[in-house]
Parts: structure tokens; sequence; C-alpha cells
């Protein structure tokens, strides 16, 4: 099993996009992989239970057409086994429900690019990385991106799963260049219309990732929309190489008082109003106490610059032990705190230990608590669903304290590798909660293949 310091560095590889890219000259042949994965699923709670089905693949063919072309599509299906409910309160009621949220087609698209990759056409559906991930049908021409300076341009139909877009366009240009070692710096133009509203955003984003040295990177990044600053942040991963493990990441976000118009980028802003300004910033490190044993402790804190019922400050704090006997063992406990403005607060404790027998087989058991109070003026009312008033405190000050219910959390999760290409998943989780009488349940099993 990969130390705690490979993840932190794998992520902070995904992040920075300097990681080199696996595999060697050999691996330009033709080759095509993917996966399917069928899952039931079944929720209870009480008298109402949902029972639905999913689908998710994914299929990719690189280096075809004498390594000229990629194809690549992914996506998920899904059916409500149970149908409508028949009650006016369903727990497990979901947008998904409904007839737009059977079949999704995620990605669909064809990449024809010369045999080094220079430059590239990418047509079909797809997301668009340098700007929001936004989803489009339409195509993106890269020339040079992986040279010392290139750039992109995209323009097509935005994709919504929930509402018609007809009308709506979505499009910009890109520049990226590499300036001096160790250096990647891109600065993104996106306009996107909504015809809906004969409205229009203009996004412009800039992003720099710099590695200083082998052990250590930095990221920054600003975007704008429509002349306003939208977040602005930097990031610094450190990822020790010698034999003892110490790994650190660092960060700091700014989001600003901006404007949106358009229905990506402004779906709340009528009813809940405009974005409020603040400040959040976050440290993690991890450890090696003992060869088998590591720490982890992390920190985060948030600052708005005026608060309100919707924007308020915090500082969360989370300690996590993980332990790793061998590579077959493993085992972790969390604590989490949050203190929230006003004095509410969160408290959750959670714990996991896994066995794994070569590459057949493993298993994996844990449990979480869960408990917060809030604080609210003595004058209000507040009961539950049954008309009972939930348990309460009475300080002296004039306001009374929300206490929540005792809630245990149990899962047991099973993996069974059938052959090399077919696995077999099991995971069950059972949530007592002092406030219900029943047991709220969950079971998920899937079947996977791979190319």
């Amino acid at each position: 099993m990969p130390k705690p310091c490979m993840r932190i560095l794998l992520s902070a590889g995904l992040a920075f996009g300097v990681l080199p890219s696996q595999g060697g000259e050999g691996s330009v042949q033709p080759d095509v992989s993917g996966s399917f994965r069928a899952t039931y699923d079944y929720r209870g709670l009480g008298s109402y239970d949902d029972h639905d089905a999913y689908g998710f693949w994914y299929l990719r063919g690189r280096n075809l057409a004498d390594k000229r072309v990629e194809i690549y599509t992914s996506g998920r299906l899904h059916s409500d086994l149970d149908g409508d409910s028949s009650s006016s309160y369903d727990p497990f009621g979901s947008i998904d429900d409904g007839e737009q949220g059977k079949l999704r087609l995620l990605q669909f698209y064809v990449d024809v690019h010369d045999p080094e990759k220079r430059m590239a056409m990418r047509y079909g559906r797809q997301y668009v990385d340098v700007a929001d991930y936004i989803q489009m049908d339409g195509a993106q021409a890269m020339l040079f991106e992986n040279g010392r300076l290139g750039g992109r341009v995209f323009l097509g139909k935005p994709v919504s799963d929930y509402s018609s877009v007809a009308g709506d366009a979505f499009g910009g240009v890109s520049l990226v260049g590499r300036p001096w070692w160790g250096n990647v710096s891109r600065a993104t133009y996106a306009q996107y219309h909504d015809g809906s509203e004969s409205a229009t955003d203009d996004g412009i984003f800039l992003d720099m990732k710099q590695q200083v040295s082998d052990e250590l990177r930095s990221r920054a990044y600003l975007s704008l929309m429509n002349e306003d600053i939208r977040m602005g942040g930097a990031d610094l991963y450190y990822i020790s190489m010698s034999d003892q493990v110490f790994d650190a990441m660092l960060g700091v976000r700014r989001w600003g008082d901006y404007d949106a118009y358009s229905r990506v980028y402004s779906p709340l802003i009528d009813a809940l109003g405009d974005e409020e300004p603040y400040t959040t910033a976050y440290g993690r490190f991890t450890t090696e106490l003992l060869p088998w044993l590591y720490l982890s402790p992390g920190a985060m804190v948030k600052q708005p610059d005026d608060s309100d019922f919707t924007n308020r400050s915090f500082e969360r704090y989370d300690l996590n032990f993980i332990l790793e006997p061998s590579d077959a063992l493993t085992a972790s406990v969390a604590l989490e705190y949050w203190d929230v403005e006003e004095s509410d607060s969160f408290f959750g404790l959670s714990g996991d230990i896994r066995y794994r027998y070569r590459r057949l087989w493993e298993v994996s058991a844990g449990a979480a608590y869960v408990d917060y109070s809030y604080y609210q003026l003595s004058d209000y009312s507040v009961v539950t669903d049954d008309n009972q008033a939930p348990p309460l405190i009475d300080p002296l000050d004039g306001t009374r304290v929300e206490r929540s219910p005792d809630a245990f959390t149990y899962f047991l999760r099973g993996r069974w590798n059938i052959s090399e290409r077919t696995s077999l998943l099991l995971a069950g989780e059972i949530e007592d909660d002092s406030e219900e009488t029943d047991l709220g349940m969950r079971v998920r099993t899937s079947i996977e293949v791979r190319l």
C-alpha cells in the first residue's frame, strides 16, 4: 500500500501537472482500456426505502491510426427501481430520480493530433479544464501546449442535465508558456452567453505553477468575473525525498464580491443574493512517528469581511493517526472539531481498519460518531417533525442551546477480485441516531469489468 507521503505526492502531482507521464517508449503502441461498473443501491429508514441501479463506464482508445487519434467516452446510467414515491415526505427523494437523471453522457470526443502531440483538435462532448471545467459539445484546438509557448481556442454549446440550454454558447482562448525552468504559466479568457436571459459572463483565469526544487512546489492563481475579483489563492507543497516521511501543504484563498448573470455561474444568486467576500487558509503536514505510525494534523480557518447567517467565520481542526504495520493491514483514527462563530460547534470521531490478502480480496470496517450544538435566541420556537422539542440547554444569557442527538455510523466493505479483470464489491452501512426509532441502513453492491 502506498505510504501517506506517496498519496500526497500523487495529489500534488495532479494539482501541479509536473509529474512525469507514466510509461516509456513502449507505451506508444495502440491500446484500448476501459471499465464498466454495475451497482445496486438500497437505502432504508423505518417505513421508507429506496432501490436504485447505476451503471458507470469509460472507454479510451489511444495511439490509434498510426498514433494520430484518441477516442474517449464516459457516462452514467441510472434507474429508480421502485418508481416515484407516493409520500409527500420522502427522505431519499432526489432530482436525479427524474427522467433527466437516467442517462448522462459525460464525455464523448475524438482527439486528432500529430504523432508528437504538438497540435491537436478535440471534437465532441468534453470538459474545458482551463475554464472552470465547463462541459460542452464543441471543439478545442490545442497548439504547442507542451512547448515553450502555446495555447488553445475552444468553442461550443454548454451541456445541462436539468434545463434547456438552447441559445447558450461558451468559448474562449488560452495561452500557456514555460518561460524558465520549472515554471508553467497560463492565461485564459472565456465567455458564457446565456440565451434565456440574454446575459453574458466574461471570465479571466491566471494560473502559475512553479517547481522550486525536487521537494518544493508552489502555485498561484486568480480568476476575474466581469472585471471583479472572483477568487485568488496560492498553495505551497513540500514533499520530502528522504527516507524520513515529512510532507506539508499550506494555502490561502480569497473569494471576492462579484456579479454573475448566466445560469452556470449564478444559479442561486436570485434566491440568496450576491456572493459575500471571505478569506480561507489551510495547512496540513504528515510525519512519521514510527516506521508503522504516521501523524497528520490539519487546520482550516474562514474569515468573512462581514459576518451574517449565510457567511460565518469558523475554525476547523483535525488530527489523523495512520497505522501501517504491514502491507496487508492498515488502520486509521481521525478526530475533527469545528468552532463556528457565536459558540456553535461540531465534533466528530471516526476510525477504520482494513485487511488485504495479496491482490485477491480485501475487507474493511469502521465506525464514526458526530456531535454538534448551536445557539439561538430563546424566544424562537423550534420543534421537530413529530412536534417534539429537540434536546436543549437553557443558559443564563437568554439564548438556548440546541444539542444534536448521539449519532453513530458503522460500515463494512469488501472487495473480491474474481479475476484479473473482474471485481465484486459490497458495502453496508448502519446509522444509529438516538432521536430516531429506526436504524438507517444502506447496502451497495457492484460488479466491475475492466478491459
